[in-house]
This record gives C-alpha cells, sequence and structure tokens, in this order.
C-alpha cells in the first residue's frame, strides 16, 4: 500500500462553503460553513454536531463545540501563536501547535502543515499543494489507529486561518 492511499483526501466545492473528508473514498466528516461572511463552520462526525465558532466580536479566540457544549478552543497570541486547545472525556487538556513548511523550492506553494501535540509529538500532517490553479489538500495521522477527525477539522481551520494571515501580510508589503 503506497503512502498515497493512506493519506485522507479533503475536498472542499468551489464555493468555499462545503467541504467533506474522504478516508479511501469514503465520506467520513462532511461539513459547512453557513454564512459566506462567517469565520464558522459546522460539521458531522460519528452522529455528532461540531461547530468551531468565534467567542467574540472583536476577539481572536474560537470555541469548538460538540453538541452545544464546550470541547475544546483555538486561542492566539502574540507570544505563543495560534494554539488548539482540547479536552478529553476525563477533562485533561492537550495543546496543539501548527507549523508551516515549504516544500521544495522557495518559490513553491507546496506547504506541509503540520500539528504537534504539547510541542513534541507530531499528531498529523497536513499537504497543501496548488496544481493547475486547483487547491489539493490531503492529511495523513502518524498514529493511524487513533485517528481524530476533530482535531483534522480544527487544524484546517487553522491552516486557513494562517493561510487568510499570510495572504493579508504579503498584500500589505506589496502594496506599500
Amino acid at each position: 500500500m503506497s503512502n498515497e492511499t493512506q493519506r485522507i483526501k479533503i475536498e472542499i466545492a468551489k464555493n468555499n462553503k462545503d467541504f467533506q473528508l474522504l478516508e479511501n473514498g469514503v465520506v467520513v466528516v462532511k461539513g459547512q460553513k453557513p454564512k459566506w461572511y462567517s469565520s464558522e463552520i459546522q460539521f458531522r462526525y460519528n452522529n455528532k454536531t461540531y461547530n468551531i465558532k468565534k467567542k467574540g466580536f472583536w476577539g481572536t479566540s474560537f470555541s469548538i463545540l460538540q453538541g452545544g457544549q464546550l470541547f475544546g478552543d483555538i486561542v492566539w497570541s502574540f507570544k505563543t501563536g495560534a494554539k488548539i486547545i482540547l479536552k478529553d472525556s476525563d477533562l485533561n487538556t492537550s495543546h496543539y501547535s501548527l507549523k508551516a513548511e515549504t516544500v521544495g523550492k522557495w518559490y513553491s506553494s507546496n506547504r506541509q502543515y503540520i500539528l504537534n501535540k504539547n510541542e513534541k509529538t507530531t499528531a498529523l500532517t497536513i499537504h497543501y499543494a496548488l496544481k493547475k490553479w486547483k487547491e489539493s489538500i490531503e492529511a495523513e495521522f502518524n498514529d493511524k489507529s487513533n485517528a481524530d477527525y476533530v482535531l483534522l477539522v480544527a487544524a484546517l481551520f487553522l491552516m486557513r486561518r494562517q493561510q487568510s494571515a499570510e495572504g493579508a501580510g504579503s498584500a500589505g508589503a506589496m502594496a506599500g
């Protein structure tokens, strides 16, 4: 079995509103962005509904809700950057941070987004590429027997936030 068949394929609709995660051609998670102007996303996994929504109008933090109950947070600060904080059933917390690396030449749009747990172990890797002006996004868990799709969706959400910030930063540099 090659690495390509082990990866989870992320398909995003042309309208950037709907998305789905496919493993071996089977839809595992299906989600949507309910409003075009909002950063909120909703998705279903294991017959449970999840939401990622902004905590406040001016804030930079997001809540991850499972069936309306707080399940985790996505927080950002100048000192530590962006972090995903998830609580398990025993109320223990795990902290995750996302790091981007360019794959190939310096001008390449291909990136790897590596999600580290507690700054030590790699939990998952997201492979991002632009092929003929179309996004290709795939992900793989380091521990395939312990795949956490809620964590993957939160990491994809964080990846998009980072891409948006990078784009805004480079646009400002280009403008003046």
